[in-house]
């Protein structure tokens, strides 16, 4: 019975690695993810991201909640490669309110090039601070980056670096995202996906209008510990609006 059970256990665990086996290039990039066992989502779902935001076919709407953060303490507790991109993972106790409902900040991480464009222009580097609410539905801020000054309070997160390809580093570095994002928080929201499998579309976007800077170094940095070009193909609107702060 013991053996059945161990046998049940790795047979378990075997399924769930296979279901996570997906990348951006050959037999498992983004064109046959919805192929894989878990992922069907990418390739059925109506409500896909990245997408292309038309500036001039977005809706303003004027009652657009104001940002509020509640990221502190936001302590980064773990910086990892993890084959996909490079993600810093947060200890608990950050949020933000959005829509009436409590999200908690879990990860950043990085996709290169930008994965949404705006009227076609991509950046060169794309950030994702993935919050989640208690439902198991989620919020992504997205925050393009330009190619301009040093971005010296991302500099606090240097220790990355040093950082082995697909290895994790453990950290205790006091990092209130808040401080990286644009002055200006203007922001598109649509309701769209997760950019990568298994694609669950229980995702409200929040994409900031005004990119922030970074040197060519501080992206280039980045771009050694991802994958080339990890971001996913702009996926069709079809019939969804984007809003707009004024």
């Amino acid at each position: 019975m013991k053996k059945i059970t161990m046998l049940m256990a790795l047979f378990i665990a075997l399924t769930i690695s296979a279901q996570q086996h997906w990348s951006y290039q050959g037999k498992e990039a983004p064109e046959h993810w919805s192929e894989m066992e878990g992922n069907e989502k990418c390739g059925q779902s109506k409500s896909q991201s990245p997408i292309n935001i038309v500036t001039q076919k977005t809706k303003q709407d004027k009652n657009l909640e104001k940002l509020f953060f509640n990221y502190t303490p936001g302590d980064i507790k773990e910086i990892e490669d993890n084959g996909h991109s490079l993600q810093f993972d947060f200890k608990e106790g950050s949020f933000i309110n959005y829509g009436g409902k409590k999200y908690n900040l879990i990860q950043f991480h990085a996709h290169e090039e930008s994965e949404h464009t705006i009227n076609g222009l991509r950046y060169p580097l794309e950030l994702h601070f993935v919050h989640k609410a208690i439902d198991g539905s989620v919020l992504v801020i997205a925050v393009m980056v330009k190619e301009g000054s040093e971005n010296s309070y991302f500099e606090k997160l240097k220790i990355f670096k040093g950082l082995a390809k697909n290895a994790k580093e453990d950290t205790d570095i006091v990092f209130n995202p808040e401080n990286m994002f644009p002055k200006n928080k203007g922001y598109y929201t649509y309701f769209g996906s997760l950019t990568t499998p298994p694609c669950s579309d229980n995702v409200t976007w929040i994409v900031f209008k005004n990119p922030i800077d970074m040197t060519e170094d501080e992206i280039e940095d980045i771009s050694k510990h991802l994958p080339k070009s990890n971001n996913r193909p702009l996926q069709p609107l079809n019939e969804r609006t984007i809003l707009s702060t004024k």
